[in-house]
């Protein structure tokens, strides 16, 4: 599975760690639990195409059509993204309606590199 997410945030220089919050009811976030693990592929900022396509729910293989490898425990990788990080679950907590998820970055590669696409809101009461 894959999901555009919403919270993403560099929470640890030392060891090197990101937060990302999926909602509850996400399929994704099972799998988060079931292997500990999670992918973050940054997607670049002229990329459109990819931004694009996972924006809207699949029909069917919400993989098909795009390139990928599998990075650790079996996780996609997109090969068109800017970079991506490899993260390993150290914590969780439940807030309300969403998960957070602290990941420990144990790998990550810079692909095609440039520049990333950044998404602000201008409510955060809402998608």
């Amino acid at each position: 599975d894959a999901v555009l997410a919403s919270w993403v945030n560099q929470c640890s220089f030392d060891p090197p760690a990101v937060s990302i919050v999926l909602g509850t009811v996400r399929p994704a976030r099972l799998l988060v639990e079931g292997s500990n693990a999670f992918i973050i592929n940054v997607l670049g900022k002229d990329d459109n195409a990819l931004l694009k396509h996972f924006s809207k729910p699949p029909k069917d293989d919400i993989f098909k059509g795009i390139k990928t490898s599998r990075g650790a425990h079996g996780i996609r990788v997109l090969k068109d993204a800017v970079s991506y990080l490899e993260c390993e679950v150290v914590n969780s907590v439940f807030s309300g309606d969403h998960v957070l998820y602290i990941g420990e970055i144990v790998g990550g590669k810079v692909l095609k590199g440039g520049d990333p696409y950044i998404h602000t809101r201008t409510n955060g009461f809402n998608y």
